[in-house]
């Protein structure tokens, strides 16, 4: 059945996310024209709505409430497997990104690639990042994205996505859906499963521990039992008339309407603080890209409010001891409409470890 959406060519219509699932923070360090945002590897979840604030904070989604206690991390997501198709729950390439545009400019899967030239969008051989002088030198990366369902989401189409450049939960999730997939002769839609956060050591971390993602057999339920799921909710989608095939047909049309099938959040997991703020300095005010725009006013803005902060608190040393002194003082509540003056540096990034190569399904778009 062909679709009946026609669009121009060249926008990539990807699954309807809903929200963020990261691992990861930046923290804020220097101050003045030295501040620069580092990333942080986390040893939890956090889940976010598609909103961020000027200050590069994103907003929790509400469905987080609901999923731990108050002060306790979150390591454990119950999640629900949306497709059959485990191309369409996980999607990785290796990936440059254009800093003035955020764009894609050359993604692969090892063997071949599209990249943007003088003469347009060609196809070429892959060589992976450590053989391409092309991709050395634009910063090529693994990148994955990964949709899952998230019990007591609303919107019964929508997913969440977790963004990530670790090869380890490349690895770890790309092996368990495989293998499920293998299992339940392709029927992985509706099936529950836990989305869990773990740690491991290896020689190139010098046994420092470090986290990935892995998708598991929820507590007190067995794979049995989770397949049987999945199979009565296809069941039940028959009975009701909808088509889990054509579901899934109609996401690879829209992810095949453009050259590279990105998303232009990718390049949120790509670029750093200081590269985003001396592209849009330069060029995105102009060409009005989203969000990027106004970051380099934010950023300047951020940096004379933490100048006027420090002259405060360099006149006012008795507040500062006073608080050092007694209990610590609770967080404030950050929210859009509550932003600190200063940015807090809490943008939650998926975790970035060593490159490998791209562990890819048969059938994989690039």
């Amino acid at each position: 059945m062909e679709s009946n959406i026609k669009i121009i060519t060249g926008v990539t219509l990807t699954p309807p996310t809903i929200g963020r699932i990261m691992m990861g923070h930046t923290e804020l360090r220097g101050s003045g024209d030295g501040a620069r945002a580092i990333p942080q590897k986390d040893d939890h979840f956090t889940i976010t709505t598609l909103t961020q604030c000027a200050n590069r904070i994103w907003e929790p989604h509400p469905i987080a409430a609901k999923l731990g206690r108050a002060n306790e991390k979150l390591t454990t997501i119950p999640v629900t497997v949306a497709y059959n198709d485990p191309n369409l729950t996980l999607h990785n390439r290796y990936s440059c990104f254009d800093a003035k545009t955020g764009r894609t400019m050359c993604a692969g899967d090892g063997t071949t690639a599209r990249r943007i030239t003088t003469a347009g969008v060609q196809s070429i051989e892959c060589a992976r990042p450590e053989g391409c002088e092309y991709g050395q030198n634009s910063r090529c990366k693994s990148m994955t994205r990964a949709y899952f369902r998230i019990d007591g989401q609303d919107d019964e189409l929508g997913v969440f996505v977790l963004r990530t450049t670790s090869f380890n939960t490349l690895e770890r999730l790309a092996g368990r859906l495989s293998r499920l997939h293998g299992l339940t002769g392709g029927k992985l839609a509706g099936m529950p499963m836990s989305l869990t956060i773990n740690s491991k050591t290896s020689a190139a971390s010098y046994r420092t521990p470090f986290w990935f993602a892995d998708l598991v057999q929820r507590p007190g339920m067995t794979l049995a039992q989770a397949v049987a799921n999945a199979v009565e909710y296809q069941r039940a989608q028959e009975e009701a008339g909808l088509s889990q095939e054509g579901l899934e047909a109609a996401i690879r049309a829209g992810l095949g309407q453009s050259d590279f099938a990105d998303e232009l959040e990718d390049a949120e997991e790509w670029l750093s603080d200081e590269e985003l703020a001396g592209a849009a300095e330069r060029s995105l005010q102009r060409q009005g890209l989203r969000g990027l725009d106004s970051l380099a006013a934010a950023a300047r803005q951020g940096e004379a409010a933490s100048g006027q902060i420090e002259m405060q608190a360099s006149s006012e040393p008795a507040a500062s001891s006073a608080v050092s002194d007694g209990a610590a003082a609770a967080p404030p509540v950050v929210s859009c409409t509550n932003l600190p003056s200063v940015p807090a540096g809490h943008q939650r990034l998926p975790l970035s470890l060593p490159r490998a190569p791209t562990h890819r399904f048969p059938g994989a778009r690039t």
